[in-house]
């Protein structure tokens, strides 16, 4: 029996049965394994444990009926969803799940069953348990929700930290999606009866990485309740404000007005210090620079961009646009003022560290193609202050592949990489299933193909 059948077994009986769960805790792991490979005789499953057997032509078939019956009332669409879902594929019974899932009702004006929560997790739970990331989030939001008439603290909280650490969401940038099942899975971390270990910090992060990406159910309801958190909560709130360079206050476990005022500048509400790009040992933050009342058009601020090249006043007013959050203002001056990999003379010293965090902000945040180029550029040659990262600029050529840039496209046939990207690339291409072959550090058709599948274009 091989590591991976092991695997398969054992994950599908932690989730179905108590007493196997006990078993492993309790008797030698050989006998477990053993019992596991008995079960694995009954069972017969067809699924790699942490990977659906179903093919990716067949998510996108379902999703893509499951909008067609959510938005157009389609009956005949929706019986071959779900005899597709009765006949046992896992992405049928994923997409059977999303049209019960009461989180969708208001994006599926006709659909022609009724919110059902129990349902929608009995159809989430096989492929949530193989570790598709869209059933696992299902089962989080509809488990942990008090209102909900589903809820099952330790039985969410289990799939909310199988969902946080599937390496499949991770890759995908899914997790950046999905903040309601992580804010909801933030209180695992607190609440002493989740069965998982307390830990303040965790969830701190998750829901502060909510705030920042402005999930308007999150700033409400936890800047609102600040002063009743508790204060090994608070105490890790004050770090992670204090790593964005928001708060320098002291880490003392209440909910000040200083800290107050650090979150609503997370948030991007007025009143509030912004964060302080330039990081520093000291951590002080910047004086804050508000929005202007109205922002600049894109034409002026190409403008402005190509004049700050030599005019110090310009390249100060620039810069404050990019501070206070202006986004087109932000990629014109990480990637013609502060980026290394221009080698234009310009009055704005050049500052590796500063370019990256933006063009990442405005990847994650906007979704930006050419911020995803620049990084990978950036990342690719280092310099400074930014040490040179391969495995970081193979990262942002595969967003930047996802958010169907042809340019990065261009700059991949013209092979004029550093060291170790190839080999990183391709190994990012071979976890998409996209490229097959030995990975060797250098550029070769099979990566300029794969490459080209990801983009969309074969």
């Amino acid at each position: 029996m091989t590591a991976t059948d092991r695997g398969r077994a054992h994950g599908t009986l932690w989730y179905a049965d108590a007493r196997y769960r006990l078993a492993w805790l309790v008797l030698p792991q050989a006998v477990v394994a053993l019992l596991a490979g008995l079960a694995l005789a009954l069972l017969k499953p067809t699924d790699e444990w942490g990977k659906p057997a179903d093919n990716k032509e067949n998510e996108k078939l379902y999703y893509d009926l499951a909008h067609k019956i959510g938005q157009e009332g389609d009956k005949a669409a929706f019986e071959r969803l779900k005899n597709a879902a009765e006949g046992g594929d896992l992405y049928a019974r994923a997409a059977m799940g999303y049209l019960y899932d009461p989180e969708w009702g208001p994006f599926f004006p006709k659909n022609p069953v009724r919110p059902d929560p129990p349902k929608a997790l009995a159809y989430y739970q096989k492929p949530a348990d193989i570790g598709y990331p869209l059933a696992q989030r299902g089962m989080v939001e509809i488990l942990l929700d008090p209102k909900g008439g589903a809820y099952d603290l330790k039985r969410g909280c289990r799939y909310g930290l199988a969902f946080n650490d599937n390496p499949e969401a991770i890759r995908t940038q899914y997790l950046g999606g999905s903040w309601l099942a992580r804010y909801r899975l933030a209180n695992c971390f607190l609440n002493a009866e989740s069965g998982v270990p307390r830990d303040p910090q965790k969830a701190a992060d998750i829901y502060l990485g909510a705030v920042a990406a402005k999930q308007t159910f999150v700033v409400g309801n936890f800047a609102d309740d600040l002063g009743r958190q508790p204060p090994d909560l608070l105490a890790a709130i004050q770090r992670n404000l204090a790593r964005r360079g928001f708060y320098t206050g002291p880490v003392d476990g209440t909910a000040s007005p200083q800290t107050r005022a650090a979150v609503q500048a997370l948030a991007g509400n007025a009143g509030g210090s912004q964060p302080n790009p330039y990081g520093g040992k000291s951590g002080a933050a910047k004086p804050a620079n508000p929005p202007p009342a109205v922002q600049p058009s894109v034409d002026e601020l190409i403008a402005l961009s190509k004049s700050a090249v030599s005019n110090a006043a310009d390249a100060a007013k620039l810069r404050s646009l990019a501070e206070s959050g202006v986004s087109v203002a932000q990629y014109f001056y990480a990637t013609m003022h502060l980026s290394p990999a221009n080698k234009e003379q310009r009055v704005t010293p050049p500052d590796g560290p500063l370019a990256s965090r933006y063009l990442e902000r405005l990847v994650t945040e906007r979704s930006l193609a050419p911020a995803a180029v620049s990084a990978a550029f950036l990342y690719d040659i280092g310099g400074a202050g930014l040490s040179r990262d391969a495995a970081k600029a193979a990262d942002m050529t595969i967003r930047a592949l996802e958010l169907k840039s042809t340019e990065i496209m261009q700059n991949l046939e013209q092979d004029k990489w550093g060291d170790g990207f190839w080999a990183a690339l391709q190994e990012r291409l071979a976890e998409r299933s996209l490229y097959q072959g030995r990975i060797v550090d250098q550029r070769n058709d099979r990566t300029i193909q794969a490459a080209r599948r990801l983009l969309g274009n074969p």
